[in-house]
């Protein structure tokens, strides 16, 4: 009987823990504070239009961004990053890589060395500022993970 009780608390405290795990986080901001803060910090930026994990060691392109400068200049998910700008990246981490990146943003220009399938290609690549409609979407899927209710109930920009 014991051994049932205690099979019981432990299930439950484990559902718990998994249901707690799976709830959305709530962003503490306003939703109307968020939509100026994200349009105030993306305004003007520019960027790449990847998204990068860690290899072990190096970095892989997870995947590219429609319509963005990394697709215009023919990067593809699964393109191993072998330097960028000068800086080696084949033991590199993804923060690494930011940090380049974050440096080229003044500059706005990028030549990054790849490694698709074997092959090695030299990839020359401008970053370019996000568009209106780029920042809407951000702030849109923002609202809709962070603020569940205010989403729901229309709170999205120009209302």
């Amino acid at each position: 009987m014991k051994f049932r009780l205690l099979s019981l608390l432990v299930a439950g405290l484990a559902a718990g823990v998994l249901l707690h795990a799976e709830e959305p986080k709530h962003c503490s901001a306003s939703a109307k504070e968020c939509d100026q803060q994200i349009r105030s910090m993306l305004t003007g930026r520019r960027y790449l239009g990847i998204s990068v994990v860690d290899l072990k060691p190096g970095i892989v392109i997870k995947s590219v961004v429609p319509d963005s400068p990394a697709e215009r200049a023919n990067f593809k998910a699964g393109d191993r990053l072998i330097a960028v700008n000068g800086q080696k990246m084949t033991s590199s981490t993804v923060q690494d890589f930011k940090r380049v990146l974050s440096g080229a943003r003044d500059v706005g220009t990028l030549w990054v060395i790849i490694q698709r399938r074997g092959a090695y290609q030299r990839i020359e690549v401008r970053l370019e500022p996000y568009t209106k409609a780029q920042i809407d979407k951000i702030i849109a899927t923002h609202l809709a993970q962070s603020h569940t209710a205010t989403a729901s109930a229309g709170s999205g920009p120009g209302q």
